[in-house]
């Protein structure tokens, strides 16, 4: 990889721990993770994601860089910031419409990468500015640790799932299949119903780094299979090429009547 981090202007925090201990499978506390991230107008409102970043060390500081890849680019070569000075031991940072405010972006959407030197808790909330009364509607989403990421296995344990979707035309959901590693993705997604019933595979291609959306999961990416309205359905993503690439995902359902969504990380099962 030959991505560069460039230090932040000394009003931040990240650092250094070497030795530090791993963080279990069922913690979201990583060295590296991926999390959506937005500066957008979108259909249903004004999109701004802010991002938080906890240091767990004790006695530790922690060096975080931050790397955002707009969807649908190769981020092989995009260049980084750094946060500075690292996190001291216990400490919090909080970055507010991230995008905007500290990689200069707007009118775009992708992948926030952060790779820290130990373990950090990352979170963020993606919310709308635009609804119909003063305030905002928040998605909370928590940083996948790259540890999560699944590569090709042609078995259930090569799978991830996104359960609980409904066809309802009140609600809007968008896919997304995250690519956190540096070769590309060939991925496949299935709409299953309640009973196991595939409605449809789609193969999607994400470039390094990067992520693919698929907008409107009923209305318009499966719509040619005819899933009946109700559910529960299901999206099993996988990949579906074996060249080392990895795969993350969640789904977005967003209530198209008052411009509030929620999202559904990608699981997998444990073997």
């Amino acid at each position: 990889m030959s991505r560069n981090a460039v230090t932040l202007s000394a009003a931040f925090f990240a650092l250094a721990a070497l030795g530090a201990t791993p963080a279990t499978a069922d913690s979201i506390a990583s060295a590296v993770s991926y999390l959506p991230v937005a500066d957008i107008e979108g259909a249903t409102g004004s999109w701004r994601t802010d991002v938080w970043i906890f240091n767990p060390e004790t006695t530790l500081e922690n060096e975080v860089d931050l790397y955002f890849t707009p969807a649908g680019v190769d981020g092989s070569n995009l260049d980084g910031i750094r946060i500075a000075p690292p996190l001291a031991p216990r400490e919090s940072v909080s970055l507010a419409d991230i995008l905007y405010e500290y990689f200069g972006k707007s009118g775009t959407y992708g992948v926030l990468e952060i790779r820290a030197t130990s373990p950090v808790l990352v979170t963020s909330n993606t919310y709308n500015v635009a609804g119909s009364k003063p305030g905002t509607y928040g998605q909370y989403s928590p940083g996948q640790p790259y540890r999560n990421a699944l590569g090709f296995d042609d078995s259930v344990f090569g799978d991830l799932y996104v359960t609980g979707l409904t066809n309802d035309p009140n609600l809007t959901t968008n896919a997304v299949v995250m690519n956190p590693s540096e070769v590309t993705l060939e991925a496949g997604v299935q709409l299953v119903d309640a009973m196991g019933i595939i409605y449809g595979t789609r193969i999607y291609t994400v470039k390094p780094f990067s992520l693919t959306q698929l907008n409107n999961v009923f209305g318009k990416e499966f719509a040619a299979f005819q899933p009946p309205a109700g559910g529960p359905y299901r999206l099993n993503m996988f990949v579906n090429y074996g060249n080392g690439a990895r795969i993350l995902g969640y789904a977005t359902v967003t209530d198209t009547r008052t411009g509030d969504p929620y999202l559904i990380p990608a699981q997998a099962m444990t073997p």
